[in-house]
């Protein structure tokens, strides 16, 4: 099947435009014409959103795009213009692609939510539901400006997540380069003259001799099975049971498990939220909530939480049950507003609770983990430190007890007879 685009005019004489599929372009007429339509012009659709479909689009373009629309909408522009605005101000090809695609579809009469469909990559499950919603309920612009506001909260923990991850991964590497630089460089130079000397040699020495020759005549070897062995790792985790171990395991972190376990909580909280207050329906909202969490620990409570509503219950009540993952103080301002039946307020303001917290913890991040890479870097260097001052220490020591040795027995070679 194919795609063709055609332009007709109506019984009244009113211009239409749209697509139609069809094997080929006789049977797309065919169609045109039952419709009641005359024929302006019609030709095969060249796809070219087939890359865009792919691409990827970065989170910060479209929390552009949804800010600018929902600014344009909120003045009383139209949806075709406002695209066709946006699409002016498209800084990359794929995204422009994709909103001259989404302009062209409006134009043609259809829903801006189905044409989203069409890009996963770039239009997630929710804002395609809240868009659909905001086009049924003609609250487009407020609901516009929702997604705007759901983008922006994930471009800025993103962006808080890398600022404080930077002076630590800035840290780590240069210890390593330095670390591998001395056992590939220095080690070798030195590992002559320490077997020369005929002692044994101390373990931490040996340790790095060992490690030495090893990169020095496999570090090709060394780094495939690295690649390999990250390769694998991320393979197991696209397996359900191994990705649901790691993200248990990876919430029991210290340190880390906390900033992810407040990092999924907040999500959940504004994403359910945002959802209940546009209009969603609970059971659609939490499906919706479901395919957009990509830790599995919290996906399963999720489904559970679905099905626990689908017979008439509460959200708190199902929440409760897991507090390793949902805090006490979470489910009970939940289980007010199931109460008060202000529940989509309620689960906004424990995501506003909780991301305060993740963001005084990402702004604090570097304090609370310095002790620890001063522990890492400090173990380092006196592991170093020991592998060369050691066998020196040792060297020097057998070398005087040696002197020491000889001038006994020539003193006493030289003592007068009596």
């Amino acid at each position: 099947m194919a795609e063709f685009i055609y332009e007709a005019t109506d019984l009244q004489g009113d211009v239409k435009k749209g697509t139609v599929s069809a094997s080929g372009k006789d049977e797309a007429m065919e169609i045109i014409r039952s419709e009641n339509l005359t024929i302006l012009s019609i030709e095969e659709s060249k796809d070219k959103t087939k890359n865009a479909t792919k691409g990827r689009v970065k989170l910060v373009e479209k929390l552009l795009f949804f800010d600018h629309m929902g600014k344009m909408l909120t003045a009383g522009l139209s949806l075709a213009d406002t695209l066709d605005s946006l699409v002016q101000d498209a800084e990359t090809k794929v995204f422009k692609t994709v909103i001259e695609d989404l302009k062209y579809n409006v134009e043609s009469g259809n829903k801006l939510s189905d044409t989203m469909k069409k890009y996963p990559y770039i239009f997630t499950p929710l804002i395609v539901k809240m868009m659909e919603i905001g086009e049924t309920s003609g609250t487009i612009s407020e609901n516009t400006v929702l997604i705007k506001d759901q983008v922006q909260k994930s471009y800025d923990l993103r962006k808080k997540v890398i600022g404080a991850l930077m002076y630590p991964a800035i840290i780590v590497s240069i210890m390593l380069i330095v670390s591998i630089g001395l056992i590939i460089f220095v080690f070798p130079q030195l590992s002559g003259l320490f077997k020369g000397s005929g002692e044994s040699l101390p373990l931490p020495t040996q340790i790095m001799i060992d490690l030495s020759n090893i990169l020095t005549h496999y570090g090709l070897e060394v780094l495939i099975l690295i690649i390999i062995l990250i390769f694998v790792f991320r393979a197991l985790l696209r397996l359900p049971q191994a990705k649901y171990a790691w993200n248990v395991i990876s919430v029991k972190i210290p340190i880390v498990g906390e900033i992810i376990k407040k990092i999924n909580v907040t999500n959940f909280s504004r994403t359910l939220g945002n959802l209940l207050k546009s209009g969603i329906p609970i059971n659609q909202s939490i499906t919706i909530v479901k395919d957009t969490v990509s830790n599995e620990a919290y996906k399963k409570i999720i489904i559970e939480l679905g099905a626990s509503v689908e017979r008439g219950d509460q959200i708190s009540p199902t929440l409760s049950k897991y507090p390793k993952l949902f805090p006490n103080l979470a489910t009970r301002m939940i289980a007010v507003g199931d109460k008060t039946g202000n529940t989509s307020e309620m689960l906004l303001s424990v995501a506003e609770f909780y991301q305060n917290q993740v963001d005084d913890t990402l702004a604090n991040l570097s304090v609370i983990i310095e002790p620890l890479m001063l522990f890492v870097m400090g173990g380092g260097v006196l592991l170093i430190a020991l592998s060369v001052i050691a066998p020196i220490y040792q060297m020097t020591g057998s070398i005087g007890s040696t002197s020491g040795t000889s001038a006994a027995s020539g003193a006493g070679g030289n003592a007068p007879a009596k």
